[in-house]
């Protein structure tokens, strides 16, 4: 079956730029005094009116514009825009010979975007063999920094628990009937930038009426932090509204799957390396909603093995990671177990998480037979469907139900501890388009949803009610 993996979606924020500079036609031109910072429109006509021409005014704005978390009338992200901004300036450096200020150059367009194969191939050609140490700020920044987030006080209620091969709440068996989660205007990269909460608070509503009882969620680490050559340095309006979403769903009574190191950086500093920034940038995340019930689990890496399995790393390296970053988790929080959210040949993670967690995106047969080999390898850990789904450009609705009805069937009959399904809404094309052809074309990542773009329920939201029991949407 064709099917596009949900793991590469978040590819397509990053490719939402506007088009790369052509080194050739890179001139310098005197700077212009930056004009006011409180001005969106102001900042945005700058950094259109000098790209190209003069990159470090553009810098200077498209970072004010980020400050005020402001998009531009194109509609491409601020950090699409900055990676091109970061890139045109190194290679006019590079051009006028001032190599090391075009390594830094470059290097900060990796920061914006880690997976800029463009600015990793210009810092492969300039021989770097060991990246310079992460960019850090002035003292005065990161206390600022800390002193803008509050504490975070968790909310009332119980831990899940595990016991045997199932999720275990006040006592009673917890089975997971779950969806993973984005906004539906506010995917990817915006989830935690720009979502306004009243939208979350509606959207865990209609999750919660269809009987769902769990979400997946997904942290970006450069959404949360900056200054990296700090360690841990919090973008507080971020994490207020990470705190918001985690109370949100704690007042529906849904639990959530969080998952860590999402969209990381392979390239500059390689996660599998272990760069002392992630690690402390994961500590904190942990230690601040280590006492919150909600959360029902730290998913530690969403499909890590296709890293070592497209061969940018071994699976030695990845699986040492994985090992550490458990410690790590497990020493600063002992309420909430641990798992890793593989796509494939998930046995190999069961030494080493709680339970184990693996994804499904195409037939039934090949799950049932799956489901069969991890029930005879993994036999006194809790099993974990953590992400199955069907688009619904490629089949239609009734093939997306059945394939999911079928799937949850199997899933109870074998006693695994639930399911989530990938993914919660349907986007619309102005947000998972390519600036300038937006908004763009039907594209199968814009129809996984079980409700639509209205919010209007498709057909495998039956599906979901016939298991959960929950009435009419």
């Amino acid at each position: 079956m064709k099917r596009l993996l949900p793991g590469l979606c978040l590819l397509l924020l990053c490719a939402c730029a506007p088009q790369l500079p052509d080194p050739a036609a890179l001139t310098f031109v005197t700077a212009i005094p930056t004009p006011d910072r409180s001005s969106p429109a102001a900042l945005c006509r700058l950094a259109e009116d000098q790209s190209g021409r003069d990159w470090l005014p553009v810098i200077e704005a498209l970072e004010a514009l980020r400050a005020l978390e402001t998009l531009c009338d194109d509609g491409a992200t601020i950090e699409s825009r900055l990676y091109v901004a970061y890139l045109g300036y190194g290679t006019a450096l590079e051009q006028a010979g001032n190599l090391s200020a075009a390594l830094t150059a470059y290097q900060q367009a990796l920061q914006v975007n880690p997976l800029g194969t463009e600015a990793a191939s210009r810092l492969e050609r300039l021989q770097v063999a060991t990246p310079a140490p992460p960019p850090g700020c002035e003292p005065a920044v990161v206390t600022a920094a800390l002193q803008a987030l509050p504490a975070y006080r968790p909310t009332a209620g119980s831990f899940v628990r595990l016991q045997e091969s199932s999720f275990v709440l006040n006592n009673a068996r917890y089975p997971v009937y779950g969806v993973n989660y984005y906004p539906r205007e506010y995917p990817f990269g915006l989830f935690l930038t720009r979502t306004p909460l009243p939208v979350i608070e509606a959207e865990f509503d209609i999750i919660q009426r269809s009987g769902i009882n769990t979400l997946r969620i997904f942290l970006r680490y450069q959404d949360l932090f900056i200054c990296p050559g700090n360690g841990a340095v919090p973008i507080a309006a971020h994490f207020q509204r990470l705190d918001g979403i985690l109370q949100a769903a704690a007042a529906r009574g849904l639990r959530v799957i969080v998952v860590l190191h999402h969209d990381p950086d392979l390239t500059l500093y390689p996660l599998y390396r272990q760069p002392d920034h992630i690690a402390e940038q994961t500590r904190f995340i942990v230690a601040r909603y280590r006492q919150e019930p909600a959360v029902l689990a730290w998913d530690v890496r969403d499909r890590g093995d296709v890293d070592y399995r497209e061969g940018a790393f071994t699976p030695v390296e990845v699986l040492t990671w994985l090992a550490q970053t458990v410690r790590l988790i497990r020493a600063t929080d002992p309420n909430h177990p641990i798992t890793a959210g593989w796509w494939q040949n998930a046995e190999v993670t069961a030494p080493l998480v709680d339970f184990v967690s693996f994804q499904h995106y195409g037939e039934y047969e090949p799950l049932r037979q799956y489901i069969a080999i991890l029930r005879d390898t993994v036999p006194n850990k809790p099993i974990l469907l953590t992400s199955i789904g069907y688009s619904t450009h490629l089949l239609d609705e009734i093939a997306q139900r059945n394939l999911l009805f079928q799937s949850f069937e199997e899933v109870s009959s074998n006693r695994l501890a639930g399911w989530l399904i990938y993914m919660a809404f349907d986007y619309p094309r102005t947000v998972t388009c390519i600036p300038p052809d937006c908004p763009g074309e039907e594209r199968d990542i814009n129809r996984y949803g079980i409700w639509n773009t209205s919010y209007f329920p498709k057909l495998a939201v039956d599906a979901v009610q016939r298991i959960t029991g929950a009435g009419n949407p």
